[in-house]
């Protein structure tokens, strides 16, 4: 069964097929992140950071500048693999650089599909040359799986539903 949320999803990311993907990364720990659409400039001014973290607080003191694009995808807080050609290239306990290597490989790829399977909240974005990210819920979470940062600021967050509790 394919709930309203699962139709909007699926309407709303056929958005993006046909464009390619550029500024693919690996963010912290075993995030992967996807620019969409034209670039524009992001501009983080510098501030005063309270974290106990020393590198947290040089990070605040700089100012970044850096390209984003109009659609971000940011895959976090769940399960994923990324394939080419039936080979899977890196997944979300590979070592960071391998995580690094699939992100390099999927830079430029063009996204050609998107399915969700509503049992399993699996999403698989199919990509042209073969490649393909799949996303899965982790077991014990009710988190996002991934977001999509939508133009005019808005973002469409794909997560695993909570399940009813039960009455007494």
């Amino acid at each position: 069964m394919i709930s309203c949320m699962d139709d909007t999803v699926t309407t709303t990311v056929a958005s993006l097929i046909g464009l390619p993907c550029w500024g693919v990364e690996r963010g912290q720990g075993s995030i992967l992140s996807f620019e969409f659409g034209s670039p524009r400039l992001f501009v983080r001014d510098p501030h005063v950071s309270t974290s106990s973290s020393a590198r947290l607080r040089e990070s605040a003191a700089r100012r970044v500048v850096k390209p984003v694009g109009e659609w971000n995808l940011f895959a976090f807080c769940c399960h994923w693999r990324v394939s080419s050609s039936g080979e899977v290239l890196a997944d979300d306990d590979s070592p960071p650089a391998r995580i690094e290597a699939a992100a390099q490989a999927m830079d430029g790829r063009t996204l050609i599909a998107f399915a969700l399977e509503a049992a399993s909240r699996q999403a698989v974005f199919s990509f042209d040359l073969g490649a393909s990210l799949t996303t899965w819920p982790c077991a014990s979470e009710d988190d996002e799986q991934w977001s999509l940062d939508l133009p005019g600021e808005r973002v469409l967050t794909y997560r695993r539903p909570r399940q009813p509790r039960r009455r007494r």
